[in-house]
């Protein structure tokens, strides 16, 4: 059944019968919706007018700029935060609306807005406050700024906590009670965007679409869902990266990227979005958004360079602080892992838990919590795997929280470390409610690639010598990944290997074939331990992840091989 499906959509798009597999294996079993993955699926974008308080939300802003006021944006400090607060400020600059902006420190003032941060807006002069990728469970803080006089608007895309809405004067959240909006998986720089369109269309402007390069990386490095809409704007913005407007993003792109390569999805996660959230993890994010912000090609070299040391700094205490938290799950647990493992050490970097709690999840397969305690506090970030809703179990046990919020895949909060115990219990008991058994959902297969291949079947056009087109062509065609629709990784077997190279750090280097394939060279990352048997054996099954490879101007196939048995 699956391979007349796969025959269809090969025929119908006139694409590789590997490309058509995979996307069965990806559950896109119809014409229309593989269709709309292969190409850029324009009819996917809806008016922002179906978000509920949009209207509100356009007469405020115009009201601010009638009256000359000045608008202070606060952003959370993760980069779908920072994007929100760089696309509203330089959407606002061309209304000549004057803008401030504000950031939280993890470390000072902890997950969202908080009462020091509003006292603090207000002493220096803000009146109009708009919180971005925040807000939505901040009731009290903006109760707060309500009673010094602060007029409030709240852009987010979290879950309301449960407990009535914030005192606003506006909101946008398509996961408010009430609202239709047929897209609520948009990230916060995703809602952002909507309302400026709104504003746009409003004041006869044309559409902001050279901004959909922030919206791309805020969407991406959220790990929101890449529904119709999602991937469109990160699709299109994928491509603005390439050729930004901002110079902070021009200079990002010309260290990161090879001249003329086209930026993916995993470009984003794996180089771009580390390197942005650097700062923040380590102590403060504003120079990442002083990058962002930044004006002139001039500055911004000096700015790239301070995100580059400290994101030395956070791979070092990254890799010191996994290596105990591991420790730690044998010293709580032993070999009795439960469903959810809540990991707690004392004084551990609170600006690497979430990397770390990311993980711990895939490591153990079971959604993680990475706890950091100082001063009888427990702060937290935690990552989800399929199955298991981290927003659904924290809001059942919300009474234990100081500050909690977050959505399904990832989390924060804070409590007392003498309540851990019992978080544990909770937790416990609201997998147990959710149906969480421990094990990975079937449509998930926990078999770590997508389908097996023969390798001759990465080659679309071209001869044993020379290689004209790859399904890496058509998989470009495809982007964005991440999210919920992953990179392709693929699994060959009986491989054969020609040749070895160790390389410096445990990597591996080697050319590998199969019954008459091309001879495609492959890296093998961390896997130096397989050198001797593959010298002896020169045979294999391998699974891997076919990417392209920049060197001498030149663009060939590579692939990077995930595990070797």
């Amino acid at each position: 059944m699956l391979d007349t499906v796969s025959s269809t959509l090969a025929r119908e798009l006139k694409i590789p019968h590997l490309v058509a597999r995979f996307l069965v294996s990806r559950g896109v079993c119809n014409v229309v919706a593989a269709s709309r993955i292969m190409n850029e699926g324009g009819d996917a974008e809806l008016s922002p007018w179906g978000i509920k308080g949009m209207e509100d939300a356009v007469r405020w802003i115009l009201d601010v700029r009638e009256k000359k006021e000045m608008v202070f944006i606060f952003g959370d400090y993760d980069l779908d935060g920072m994007t929100s607060v760089t696309l509203l400020s330089r959407s606002f600059a061309k209304l000549g609306i004057e803008t401030d902006w504000r950031l939280p420190n993890r470390f000072g003032d902890g997950y969202g807005l908080s009462i020091s941060a509003v006292d603090e807006m207000f002493e220096s002069g803000a009146r109009y406050v708009v919180t971005v990728d925040t807000g939505i469970t901040a009731n009290d803080e903006i109760a707060h700024a309500k009673e010094l006089g602060m007029h409030v608007m709240v852009i987010d895309h979290h879950q309301p906590s449960g407990d009535a809405l914030p005192p606003c004067d506006v909101l946008l959240d398509p996961h408010q009670e009430g609202d239709s909006y047929s897209n609520p998986e948009l990230c916060g720089v995703g809602v952002s965007y909507k309302f400026i369109c709104a504003l746009y269309e409003r004041l006869g402007m044309p559409s902001p679409a050279e901004m959909l390069d922030l919206v791309a990386l805020g969407t991406l490095a959220d790990l929101v869902q890449m529904t119709p809409e999602n991937r469109l704007f990160t699709k299109r913005g994928l491509k603005c990266l390439q050729e930004s407007r901002l110079p902070g993003i021009q200079a990002l792109y010309a260290s990161l990227m090879k001249p003329g390569s086209c930026v993916g999805g995993i470009d984003v996660m794996y180089k771009f979005a580390p390197l942005l959230n650097a700062p923040g993890r380590m102590e403060k994010p504003d120079p990442a958004l002083k990058l962002l912000l930044c004006p002139d090609n001039s500055s911004a070299p000096k700015l790239l360079t301070e995100l580059k040391d400290w994101n030395t700094k956070r791979k070092q205490k990254e890799a010191e602080i996994t290596e105990m938290a591991v420790k730690r799950v044998k010293e709580i647990y032993g070999d009795d892992i439960p469903k959810v493992l809540v990991v707690d050490g004392h004084g551990w970097h609170v600006g690497v838990i979430g990397i770390v709690s990311a993980k711990l999840a895939q490591e153990f397969s079971r959604p993680a919590a990475v706890l950091s305690i100082v001063d009888g506090v427990a702060h937290a970030s935690a990552r989800a795997v399929p199955g298991f809703n981290w927003h659904r179990a924290l809001y059942e046990s919300r009474d234990l929280f100081d500050r909690w919020g977050g959505h399904a895949n990832a989390a924060g909060f804070s409590l007392p470390a003498e309540k851990i115990d019992e978080l544990r219990r909770r937790l416990d008991a609201s997998a147990r409610e959710q149906g969480y058994t421990g094990e990975m959902p079937a449509q998930c297969e926990a078999r770590g690639y997508d389908i097996v291949v023969a390798l001759r079947e990465l080659v679309v056009e071209g001869t044993r010598t020379r290689i004209y087109k790859t399904v890496l062509d058509y998989f470009d065609q495809m982007e964005p990944f991440g999210g919920n629709f992953p990179y392709p990784v693929f699994r060959a077997e009986d491989v054969t290997v020609h040749k070895v190279k160790e390389l410096r750090g445990g990597h591996l280097q080697m050319d590998i074939s199969q019954a008459g394939s091309p001879v495609f060279s492959a890296i093998a990352f961390g896997l130096g331990k397989c050198k001797e048997r593959l010298k002896e054996t020169r045979r294999a099954s391998v699974v891997f992840e076919p990417t392209w490879n920049y060197f001498n101007n030149k663009k060939t196939m590579q692939l990077c091989i995930k595990s070797i048995e």
